[in-house]
This record gives C-alpha cells, sequence and structure tokens, in this order.
C-alpha cells in the first residue's frame, strides 16, 4: 500500500517481516537440533536482529513527520545500503544451511 505522496507504508513492511518471521520460525521447530547448532544459524539471526534496527533508525530518520522534502543525507544512504547488506547476510546464511552441515 501507498500513502497519499506515493511512498510505501511502513506498516506493509512490518507486516512482510511477521510474515516471514512466523513462517521461520515453524520451519526452524521442524529441525531445530541441527540448526540451532550450526554458526550460520547465528549469523543469520544476528544479521536478522541488525537489519531489524536499521529498520527501526530509518523509519526514525527518513520516514518521519513532517515529511523532509531535502534530499536524503548520505548518511541515509549509508544506512540503507548496510540494511541490504545485511537483509542480504540473513538470506545467504539461510540458504548456505541447507548446504553445509556443521
Amino acid at each position: 500500500m501507498r500513502n497519499a505522496d506515493g511512498l510505501i507504508v511502513i506498516s506493509d513492511i512490518w507486516t512482510g517481516f511477521w510474515a516471514s518471521a512466523i513462517s521461520g520460525a515453524i520451519l526452524f521447530a521442524a529441525d531445530a537440533t541441527s540448526k540451532i547448532v550450526s554458526p550460520l544459524f547465528g549469523v543469520k539471526m544476528l544479521a536478522i536482529g541488525f537489519g531489524v534496527l536499521t529498520m527501526v533508525v530509518i523509519r526514525r530518520r527518513v520516514f518521519r513527520d513532517p515529511p523532509v522534502t531535502t534530499p536524503v543525507a548520505a548518511r541515509e544512504k549509508r544506512l540503507a545500503a548496510a540494511s541490504l547488506l545485511l537483509w542480504f547476510a540473513a538470506i545467504a546464511a539461510g540458504r548456505l544451511m541447507a548446504y553445509i552441515a556443521f
């Protein structure tokens, strides 16, 4: 969903996050004993934790009220790049858990 300015509503992003978290918990429960000891699982959880933290910081700095009409600063761009890197790391670690056994 988009607001009047055409921006994606943050609540939609959180809905997607919670849907992924619930399905991930169900998948984890199916094979928890082997996944919990994997170092990749720790990497994935850290990446998710820091990814959520960056989502909160981005929301506070970029999507604040009243809307900012100035260009996005370099600091916010670096924060967005870090967010993308963290979510990519979480996805990659999750996929690698299927192929690398510890």
